[in-house]
């Protein structure tokens, strides 16, 4: 145990190292420290997105969730195919195109103030609740199966080393730690994954010793998997978390070219496919090497313990720190982006200077970070199931905020007051659904799941959207022109396009993404069936 501390440690202080290194060319205005004077390139783009995104929510809750249900759980990453080619395709030429900051500075531009205050101050609320103290009591739960380190002390030193470079050194600091701890928790994931099919006698075995941990299609009746929830959510959560969410795309925005912003969304979108593999897998070898674990959560840090050697487990806790340090430093960085630019600047202090504002968020990322602990610490006194923790949150403001989004930038008639009206009556509707149509309308009940109460909330967020703008003014024709989207955003700029052919031309390799992951579910889908099939026959 000695060996693998000695290795994390090491691994923590390299960390630390490498954020302070890239702080030092971080720039001294608002884009130097926001979005990293937009000069990462695609593979540091890529690997940030994934580790901003994998956290362990992934490591401990979703491996946690395997255990309990299955591969199922594997669709939150394979159906990230459909939502980043909508941020390909769609978002990501207006938001790199018309300079934003922030997404809520986008609300704005295509509507009015109002929408951009109402989505930033939501934003704010969720990310330091569902993405910073969930996530931070995850990592405590982690350390402490494991090295039996006591919450606090986790929840503590966490905070302040991601807190450290991220304060200090802004977006560029993130990207490029982010990009270490991509590569660090891609390796420790890996090592957990083949140790433990070995231990089962590979993939093939374990499929078919435990075939029902491989059902992909649940009842649409299911209390917590629902197929019609499942492939709906991409419509509203997958959305929202993947196309209009500060801290994913923020990466995109510090790109220094559209091809690097592209490209690095598609190596994105190859990872997610690979994550189920390094994560849902190790909690159905847990399942089969040790049933009966009183929390599912456990399953991770119970098989890193059992089955890998010293000195490599090491290696896999500072995976699993990566995964911590890289969301935490993400969403903090993202917030206190949001806070200053479409909060404190507009609200408090229109005329700032750019000195000001880049203290301001140094500023707000400290008290972000105190907030945050605070609530993990609170947290970690009671039993929350991690993964389905953190949706189950999301939801309650996913649904409005895709449909302001996709409509906004899709069609030209969709009006602020439409958006605004949607925006507000979000939160209170789906409380509506949530705790009045559902439980008291009979014939609902068999589908009361926050899947389908999201979809439910989403397509009457869509139709309000129409109704509300078929009756209320739109905005000057010449401003929405501006951001509404049309083919020609399909292109790259032409300064980019001569040297976007042959095997760097993003349309091949997002191609190849999307036959990736049909071939994935249809041989998912055909191994749960063809099984039925043969038990009756």
């Amino acid at each position: 145990m000695s060996l693998d501390r000695i290795v994390f440690a090491l691994y923590l202080l390299a960390n630390l190292v490498i954020g302070l290194l890239a702080s030092r060319h971080k720039g001294s205005d608002t884009r130097g420290y926001f979005l990293a004077s937009e000069q990462l390139p695609w593979y540091a783009i890529g690997g940030s997105i994934i580790a901003a995104n994998i956290s362990t929510e992934h490591f401990i809750g979703m491996a946690g969730a395997a255990y309990a249900a299955g591969f199922v759980v594997g669709q939150w990453e394979w159906g990230n195919w459909f939502t980043l080619s909508v941020l390909l395709w769609i978002f990501l030429p207006f938001y790199l195109r018309g300079g934003v900051y922030t997404m809520p500075e986008f609300l704005e531009r295509r509507f009015n103030k109002t929408c951009r205050y109402l989505f930033a101050a939501a934003s704010l609320v969720l990310w330091i609740v569902a993405q910073m103290a969930v996530i931070m009591l995850a990592g405590a739960k982690a350390l402490e199966a494991m090295f039996a380190v006591p919450p606090l002390y986790t929840v503590i030193g966490i905070a302040a080393l991601a807190g450290s470079y991220t304060i200090y050194g802004g977006l560029k600091a993130v990207a490029w730690t982010d990009f270490l701890q991509f590569l660090t928790l891609t390796i420790g994931g890996a090592i957990v994954a083949v140790l433990g099919l070995r231990r089962v006698g590979g993939i093939t075995a374990l499929m078919h010793a435990a075939p029902h941990k491989f059902s992909m299609i649940y009842p649409a009746t299911d209390p917590n998997y629902p197929w019609f929830g499942i492939f709906t959510l991409f419509l509203s959560i997958g959305i929202w978390y993947n196309c209009t969410n500060q801290f994913i795309v923020q990466r995109c925005l510090g790109a220094r070219s559209e091809w690097d912003a592209r490209m690095g969304v598609i190596f994105a979108g190859f990872m997610k496919l690979a994550i189920p593999f390094l994560v849902v897998l190790p909690g159905i070898v847990a399942f089969r090497l040790f049933p009966g674990l009183h929390d599912p959560d456990e399953a991770y840090p119970t098989l890193v313990r059992k089955i890998v050697p010293p000195g490599l487990a090491g290696v896999v806790m500072a995976g699993i720190a990566s995964a911590l340090l890289s969301h935490l430093a993400s969403v903090l960085n993202s917030a206190s982006t949001v806070f200053t630019m479409d909060l404190y600047q507009p609200l408090i202090r229109p005329r700032a200077s750019e000195k000001h504002l880049v203290r301001v968020g140094g500023w707000s990322s400290f008290l972000i970070l105190l907030i945050a602990v605070g609530i993990a610490l609170w947290l970690a006194r009671g039993q929350y199931g991690v993964f389905y923790l953190i949706q189950d949150v999301g939801a309650w403001i996913a649904a409005p905020i895709a449909a302001v989004f996709l409509l906004g930038i899709l069609w030209k008639g969709a009006t602020a007051a439409a958006a605004t009206t949607v925006l507000v009556a979000g939160l209170p509707y789906t409380a509506f659904i949530q705790y009045i149509v559902f439980p008291r309308v009979a014939w609902l009940h068999p589908y009361d799941n926050y899947l389908n109460r999201t979809f439910v909330v989403w397509a009457c967020s869509m139709i309000a959207m129409v109704v509300i703008s078929w009756f209320t003014s739109p905005g000057e024709k010449a401003k929405v022109e501006q951001v509404v989207w049309s083919k020609e955003c399909l292109a790259l700029p032409q300064a980019e396009q001569a040297r976007s052919v042959g095997l760097r031309n993003p349309v091949l390799w997002w191609a190849l993404l999307v036959a990736a992951a049909f071939a994935l579910y249809s041989y998912m889908i055909w191994f749960q069936f063809h099984r039925s099939i043969a038990r009756i026959l």
